[in-house]
């Protein structure tokens, strides 16, 4: 429950043929411990569950495993980290902390003008503070890569490694893409998105019309996902906040952004980014292959991965060799190969 403040211990306990759950609630805070039966790794099953305060909101978060911290920024704007799903497998490795940002999945919602990227930034800050975190590692995929690349070029030695998954560097690149995928379409499914954009996309609505986002998906199906999204990211709480995504993309046109983030661009910045850098894309993923070799060149300690059957989500799309890649990356060190 949003905001809950509990001032005692309460302890609930189920029993199935898998683990013992305990669930510990306190001070806002609930604690999820399951006691594998065999073969689990201690601690890799606990889960913690919280809120913290910035800015009057209150933003949720939660951690399970034991070990460096890893926090994961989700896209969108607008998704919560439901789709990382796959990732519990590095518990036993990694700290895992699953941010839901500002106006996201269970965290509050901002006021008008309150989804930028700066608060964006503000609000790791806050999270990291509360944690008692000196750094931690960032993992960002699509703009959440957008958001841990302006964080690790603002607060450099906050960041111990960085993960930057199937994203940009600057808005230039990802508007030259949303305008080859609009041009990819019939004319037929252009037409609609003229008529659409015309009349105003939210004009009486607070959403895309369902033609609108139909068609807009015939744009998206060669570069999204090379199968069926799984049950976990396809359900109601893993829904896209569709008040987050209009602030921050723009009201005119999905194939052009116009919003809060229509100045991003950190590419002179890159260098500012000293820690170990793992940047991953797909083949046939938004972004080429070419815009992701660059930003790999320009961070100093960077290396590139590519995932040769995949599109925007390789951890859904090749999850074992996702996996691998990221247990190697975060036990060791890195650089440019």
């Amino acid at each position: 429950m949003k905001g809950l403040r509990l001032l005692r211990m309460t302890f609930l306990a189920s029993l199935s043929a898998a683990a013992l759950v305990l669930v510990f609630v306190s001070a806002g805070c609930a604690r999820e411990s399951r006691v594998a039966r065999a073969g689990a790794e201690p601690g890799a099953t606990d889960r913690e569950k919280c809120f913290f305060t910035h800015q009057g909101l209150e933003l949720f978060y939660e951690t399970q495993g034991q070990g460096p911290p890893l926090l994961l920024l989700s896209g969108g704007p607008g998704y919560p980290p439901n789709c990382f799903q796959v990732l519990r497998a590095l518990a036993p490795h990694v700290r895992l902390i699953f941010f839901h940002q500002r106006g996201t999945g269970k965290s509050a919602r901002a006021r008008p003008g309150g989804y930028t990227i700066e608060a964006n930034i503000q609000d790791i800050q806050q999270l990291r503070r509360h944690l008692g975190l000196e750094s931690s590692m960032v993992f960002g995929h699509s703009w959440g890569g957008m958001l841990a690349q302006a964080y690790a070029v603002k607060h450099p030695a906050r960041v111990s490694k960085l993960i930057l998954a199937n994203t940009f560097s600057s808005i230039t690149d990802l508007n030259a893409v949303l305008a080859r995928m609009r041009q990819s379409v019939p004319e037929a499914t252009r037409a609609i998105y003229e008529q659409y954009e015309r009349e105003g996309l939210y004009r009486g609505r607070d959403r895309y019309p369902k033609p609108y986002e139909d068609a807009v998906q015939q744009a998206y199906d060669p570069v999204f996902c090379s199968m069926p999204l799984p049950d976990y990211f396809l359900a109601e709480d893993a829904q896209l906040s569709w008040d987050v995504y209009r602030a921050m993309w723009g009201e005119e046109t999905e194939f052009r952004v116009t919003g809060a983030l229509a100045r991003f661009d950190v590419e002179r910045h890159l260098g500012r980014i000293r820690s170990p850098t793992l940047v991953i894309v797909g083949a046939r993923d938004m972004p080429i292959i070419e815009m992701a070799r660059q930003t790999a060149r320009a961070i100093p300690n960077a290396r590139l991965e590519v995932f040769e059957h995949s599109r925007h989500f390789p951890f859904i799309e090749e999850p074992d060799k996702f996996l691998n890649v990221l247990r190697e990356f975060v036990r060791g060190a890195e650089g440019k190969q």
